[in-house]
């Protein structure tokens, strides 16, 4: 008797291991493929702890790649993305997230020696500067970015970064803290959510005014997700004004000079 509520116990373990495996790479190729369908770009995920019982997703060291054709590799680097949901909800055509916190270390602004911008490169931005979806995509089907209802998102930005390679030959760089932390409610297309992402960076910084990049087009895509509160580091996070966008010209200008002297 004894033997055979050990092997009961044993197919039991092996089975519920094996559910565990499956639910993490589910989840794991929810996220990657998520991601591309949002964004048209690679996303690499450093380790991620799925919930043993509860339905949570914590992901640590996760970042979304540039195009090939951009020197630096990392675009968007994530410290931290938590989230706790629906399980059933992955079954259905649209993903219910309870609450999501997405901690983003740092944001990377590239303008190449073509002079142009990593950020252009994404697609949901392509299609609002386009006011169309983009050209040389697949198919309607493959290129949707998935259906999700977030009840409540925590967004933190720490740092955006501003390199610029046309300028000479080593690249000219600006680094901007703006300490970001903010919540959303009703998040219901994660297109919405990169857009997001871009507005709230940029428009802290000098990055838009300085290399020509519309953030109209973005700010009204974006005009309809509830802000619900809001947290800031004293002293930074504040929209740049036109003296800040001169002081920091000035700075680039300066720098560049530097390099080119040398």
């Amino acid at each position: 008797m004894m033997k055979k509520l050990t092997i009961v116990a044993g197919i039991v373990v092996v089975v519920f291991v094996a559910l565990l495996l499956c639910k993490n790479v589910l989840i794991k190729m929810a996220v990657e493929d998520g991601a591309k369908k949002a964004t048209g770009l690679a996303l690499a995920i450093g380790s991620m702890d799925v919930g043993l019982l509860a339905p949570k997703v914590d992901v640590n060291n996760m970042r979304l790649l540039n195009p090939p054709w951009f020197t630096d590799k990392v675009m968007i680097d994530i410290h931290r993305f938590l989230v706790s949901f629906e399980l059933a909800s992955f079954l259905t055509k649209r993903a219910h997230f309870k609450t999501t916190e997405l901690d983003i270390k740092e944001l990377m602004v590239v303008r190449n020696k073509e002079r142009k911008l990593n950020i252009d490169s994404l697609t949901s931005v392509e299609e609002k500067k386009q006011k169309k979806p983009a050209e040389g995509k697949k198919a309607t089907q493959e290129k949707q970015a998935p259906q999700v209802t977030i009840d409540q998102l925590i967004l933190k930005i720490g740092t955006v970064v501003y390199k610029d390679y046309s300028l000479g030959e080593k690249p000219v760089t600006q680094t901007y803290t703006i300490g970001l932390n903010e919540v959303y409610q009703n998040v219901t297309d994660t297109k919405k959510l990169v857009n997001l992402i871009i507005v709230r960076a940029l428009e802290r910084t000098a990055i838009a005014q300085l290399t020509g990049f519309d953030l109209g087009a973005l700010k009204q895509d974006v005009s309809s997700l509830e802000k619900v509160g809001q947290k800031e580091v004293g002293g930074v996070g504040k929209t740049a004004g036109a003296g800040a966008v001169k002081e920091i010209e000035k700075s680039l200008t300066n720098e560049l000079n530097k390099k080119l002297k040398y």
